[in-house]
């Protein structure tokens, strides 16, 4: 009989290929998982695209931000996704901004809440099947007056970087 917190599993022997199941479960008085514990589920993890089965292209954006020393402002970009396969987010096939070339001309410090330095946004969108729109969002911050460049381009997380398309925003801090 399973008591509280047990729970049960496969092992995976080196060069042997199949599905890995693992649930954790509390069974009470020996019988189904109780209405307050989850079913045990299986998933399976889709293989990652090829870089040539990945495109976009720019749709649209918020117009260049200007902003005041410590104030804040939001950015969106939106980018069909132009290629063969989904973009899914929190998966190997997760679409982000990334930044083109080397950031020299963004000041980091403005940066807030962002992914990574490099990344400022991921996908809002759960799934971006092909032909469909993604929308990235970010926020940056007023540190030192001066106009900053942020030149950037979508990137699927396992695959790397897509076509770089020009794509850019200026924020203005006065």
């Amino acid at each position: 009989m399973r008591r509280e917190g047990s729970h049960t599993g496969a092992m995976i022997f080196a060069g042997v290929v199949g599905v890995i199941l693992f649930a954790m479960f509390s069974l009470r008085g020996g019988g189904a998982p109780t209405s307050a514990q989850p079913t045990p589920t299986a998933t399976a993890t889709a293989p990652l695209p090829k870089l040539s089965d990945l495109d976009s292209a720019w749709v649209d954006q918020t117009p260049p931000a200007q902003i005041a020393v410590g104030a804040e402002a939001t950015i969106t970009f939106k980018f069909r996704n132009s290629g063969r396969v989904a973009w899914s987010r929190g998966t190997g096939s997760e679409a982000s901004l990334s930044f083109v070339g080397t950031a020299a001309k963004f000041d980091p410090r403005m940066a807030v809440g962002w992914p990574a330095a490099s990344r400022p946004a991921i996908q809002g969108e759960d799934v971006v099947a092909p032909n469909e729109i993604a929308t990235f969002t970010f926020k940056v911050k007023g540190v030192a007056p001066g106009a900053y460049r942020i030149d950037v381009r979508p990137t699927v997380a396992a695959v790397g970087a897509l076509r770089d398309q020009g794509v850019y925003t200026e924020v203005t801090v006065r």
